[in-house]
């Protein structure tokens, strides 16, 4: 008979393939039958190993960093990819949205430098959701680009999704420019405020006009090993911190995990101290993609 700590580890896998999408039927088949599950597993490793999941250096459009790390510069020609990564907690410009495992599904669709995308944030515990659309274009070395965050809750059946009177709106949309640096010198600055939505001084309830301001070094140490270290701040009283300061200080580390020629997975660790709070996180994850 299977162990308390078993059950409860395998049904946190289940809520998993749930986020996922998995129909309630297929997941019921899995359940009942261990044949079932070995084929399933089968599957998904042969369609793993066949298809490249991380991009060549060639290929990848690296990301832009925090505060729009959503956001992939878009690319000349047509191109579409889809990822998740999977994370221990989420860390947003300093503070803490969430303390559990969650998945972070991003679908990007980019062309004539052009791009729109969706990003979500779904914890194995239903304590937090989020649900982020967004836009951007890049020029040379820099990028523009409006999102969308939208935080519903998965308890209750109406979310007002489409509600967008600024006064009682749960979006917040939020305005981003980037440089993103050279090769040869791979400093990025990017600057974001939040110009609508739930953005409230709740003194006034005008909107804050929240800003967070960062620099970010990337450092790639060879082909596998990467880090990046970050500086963020904010220059006055609004979502971030009551006044101007520092609320971001961290240092990411990649490790490409080579399984196959063509197959790498990319495992990542931040360290994330908030000067402003005194407050210190330390975030583990990994990535699964098809680009």
């Amino acid at each position: 008979m299977a162990s308390k700590t078993s059950l409860i580890t395998y049904s946190k896998h289940l809520i998993l393939l749930q986020n996922i999408g998995f129909s309630y039927y297929f997941r019921s088949q899995i359940l009942k039958s261990e044949s079932m599950r070995a084929v399933y597993i089968s599957v998904l490793a042969v369609f793993f190993f066949v298809h490249p999941l991380y991009p060549s250096e060639t290929e990848k459009k690296s990301p832009l960093t925090e505060p729009s790390e959503k956001i992939h510069m878009a690319s000349d020609s047509l191109k579409f990819d889809i990822s998740a990564d999977f994370r221990s907690r989420h860390i947003w410009r300093g503070s803490l949205t969430c303390s559990a495992w969650n998945i972070q599904p991003t679908m990007n669709l980019s062309s004539s430098n052009f791009l729109i995308g969706a990003w979500g944030a779904y914890t194995v515990d239903n304590s937090y959701t989020e649900f982020d659309l967004y836009a951007s274009y890049t020029f040379k070395r820099f990028t523009i680009a409006v999102l969308d965050y939208f935080c519903p809750s998965e308890t209750v059946r109406f979310n007002h999704l489409f509600n967008f009177n600024n006064k009682t709106t749960k979006h917040t949309l939020d305005a981003v420019i980037s440089y993103n640096g050279t090769e040869k010198f791979p400093l990025s600055i990017s600057a974001s405020t939040l110009f609508f939505g739930d953005d409230k001084n709740p003194k006034t309830g005008n909107n804050y006009y929240s800003t967070y301001i960062e620099a970010n070094y990337k450092w790639e140490i060879s082909e596998l090993l990467k880090t990046d270290f970050h500086v963020g701040f904010t220059p006055f009283e609004g979502y971030y911190s009551t006044g101007a300061n520092v609320v971001s200080c961290g240092l990411s580390v990649t490790q490409n995990l080579r399984v196959t020629s063509n197959f790498t997975i990319p495992i990542n660790g931040k360290l994330i101290v908030n000067p402003n709070t005194e407050n210190v996180f330390f975030v583990f994850g990994f990535t699964l993609g098809y680009l």
